[in-house]
């Protein structure tokens, strides 16, 4: 039989203006970072333009490829490979349809459960770009609403929301991989079927909220497990679920979340810009403590920039006007977490960033004095580590080796027992800090202990 010419796959290899040569080597290095097999040689690729099918993952990588290439996301259609069981655009499509929407997190969690090879891939900051574009300017929605098998009510959103508040303590005290799994299981075989119930107006708004706070959960846990392609997709299904609620609010919280995301993998201008957004797209609505928690990451990003100091200052001085304009109760539940021990962590991690070790060191020291429970435990494990080390990074940094070296030893037995690549990465970053004093008797000890966790024996699992 004729091969049919696949002329969409030729149109965007030139829009790439790539040649085969240079695909064929593209592919290779996303086949190399995904851990598959194939490693198409140049011919391979006039053979799949002339109409030859590629099988199995191969597609996924070609899409994957010149996403890169282009800087933006290449779906499967364009390139005439429709018919692949592997969509790399899975969770990538903001899509303001309720039944697009639901039938993209479905395909998003079954790829996620069989852990199919693409999640392993990156994507790009510019990927977030039309999604966040796209909910900054999208018009009001009218309430979801739908007539399945089963009636919803308040009591079955209340379940959700319960049990994302168990799953987000579970990751918080324990690291993102603990539960994550778990996590993906109850969303895919409890939560999204009720999106196929019967429900009008306030409930259908309130179960697509649930929802989308759910997936931010998913989200988070994914990005501390080290699995950040997989983090992004469920933070933009959450921002289209938001959407859908008509939950302005949780929508640009998700942009903040992303920001997050972004500066932590040094993509810091990216983080800036989402931050900004997050504010635009609720300005004069928003509660006094969101606005200082948007301002905070903007203030992050800004820092880790280097040549914005004034820029960073700025936002750090709206994120603590806003702080103390804020009144208890009058934000949503989800945002209660940013107290202030969090306010004074931003602010540590932001002087850090700055080269202003003392007043990193006071901020940190603040932020673990006032994030004691009663009982004197940390009432955020997780985030208390990253603030411990953030202090430990403060003492190096004027000098106080033995202090420094102290503090962060302290802090081993806490990262051993996280399932998270967040707090081993910070504590790697501390590691590489001493390297100046590599040879000085206590970061020699520190070196020693920290060894198996330095190394990420504890994370093989992950």
């Amino acid at each position: 039989m004729e091969r049919q010419l696949n002329t969409r796959l030729a149109a965007v290899i030139d829009e790439a203006d790539v040649s085969h040569l240079g695909l064929a080597s593209r592919i290779c290095e996303v086949a190399k970072e995904w851990r598959v097999a194939p490693r198409p040689a140049h011919t391979q690729i006039a053979r799949w333009v002339e109409g030859q099918k590629p099988r199995g993952i191969t597609p996924a990588l070609i899409a994957e490829a010149l996403s890169r290439k282009l800087g933006r996301r290449v779906t499967l259609a364009e390139i005439g490979m429709e018919g692949a069981t592997t969509s790399p655009e899975a969770g990538l499509i903001f899509a303001d349809v309720p039944s697009e929407l639901i039938e993209n997190l479905n395909e998003l969690m079954n790829a996620d459960l069989r852990r199919a090879e693409f999640l392993r891939g990156k994507v790009t900051a510019s990927a977030l770009n039309g999604p966040a574009f796209e909910w900054l300017l999208a018009s009001p929605v009218e309430p979801p609403e739908a007539a399945g098998r089963r009636r919803i009510g308040a009591s079955d959103v209340e379940a959700i929301r319960s049990t994302a508040s168990m799953f987000a303590d579970l990751d918080n005290r324990f690291g993102g991989a603990h539960a994550r799994t778990a996590a993906v299981q109850y969303l895919s075989s409890q939560a999204i079927p009720l999106l196929n119930g019967t429900y009008s107006g306030p409930i259908g708004r309130a179960l697509f909220s649930a929802v989308a706070e759910f997936s931010l959960s998913v989200a988070w846990m994914a990005y501390d497990s080290g699995w950040h392609g997989l983090g992004r997709r469920y933070s933009l299904q959450a921002l289209a679920l938001a959407h859908q609620a008509g939950d302005r609010l949780l929508g640009a919280s998700t942009l903040s979340a992303l920001s997050h995301q972004a500066n932590y993998l040094g993509e810091h201008k990216d983080a800036v810009n989402l931050a900004r957004a997050a504010q635009h797209g609720v300005k004069g609505h928003a509660p006094a403590l969101l606005e200082a928690q948007f301002a905070a990451m903007e203030a992050r990003a800004a820092a880790a920039l280097g040549n914005s100091r004034s820029d960073c200052l700025n936002a750090l001085m709206t994120a603590e006007d806003s702080f103390n304009r804020h009144r208890e109760g009058s934000e949503p539940a989800w945002i209660s977490y940013f107290d202030e021990a969090e306010l004074a962590d931003e602010f540590a991690h932001c002087f850090r960033d700055l080269g202003r070790p003392e007043e990193s060191h006071r901020y940190a020291n603040a932020c673990l004095a006032a994030g004691r429970a009663d009982d004197g435990s940390d009432e955020y494990p997780r985030s208390r580590t990253f603030s411990r080390i953030v202090l430990a990074t403060s003492y190096l940094e004027q000098g106080e080796l033995e202090e420094a070296c102290s503090v962060a030893t302290a802090v081993l037995p806490r990262v051993e027992e996280t399932a998270s690549v967040r707090c081993t990465a910070y504590l790697r970053d501390f590691h590489r800090r001493t390297r100046p004093h590599r040879d000085h008797a206590v970061v020699v000890e520190f070196t020693e202990q920290a060894r198996p966790l330095l190394e990420g024996r504890h994370l093989a699992s992950i």
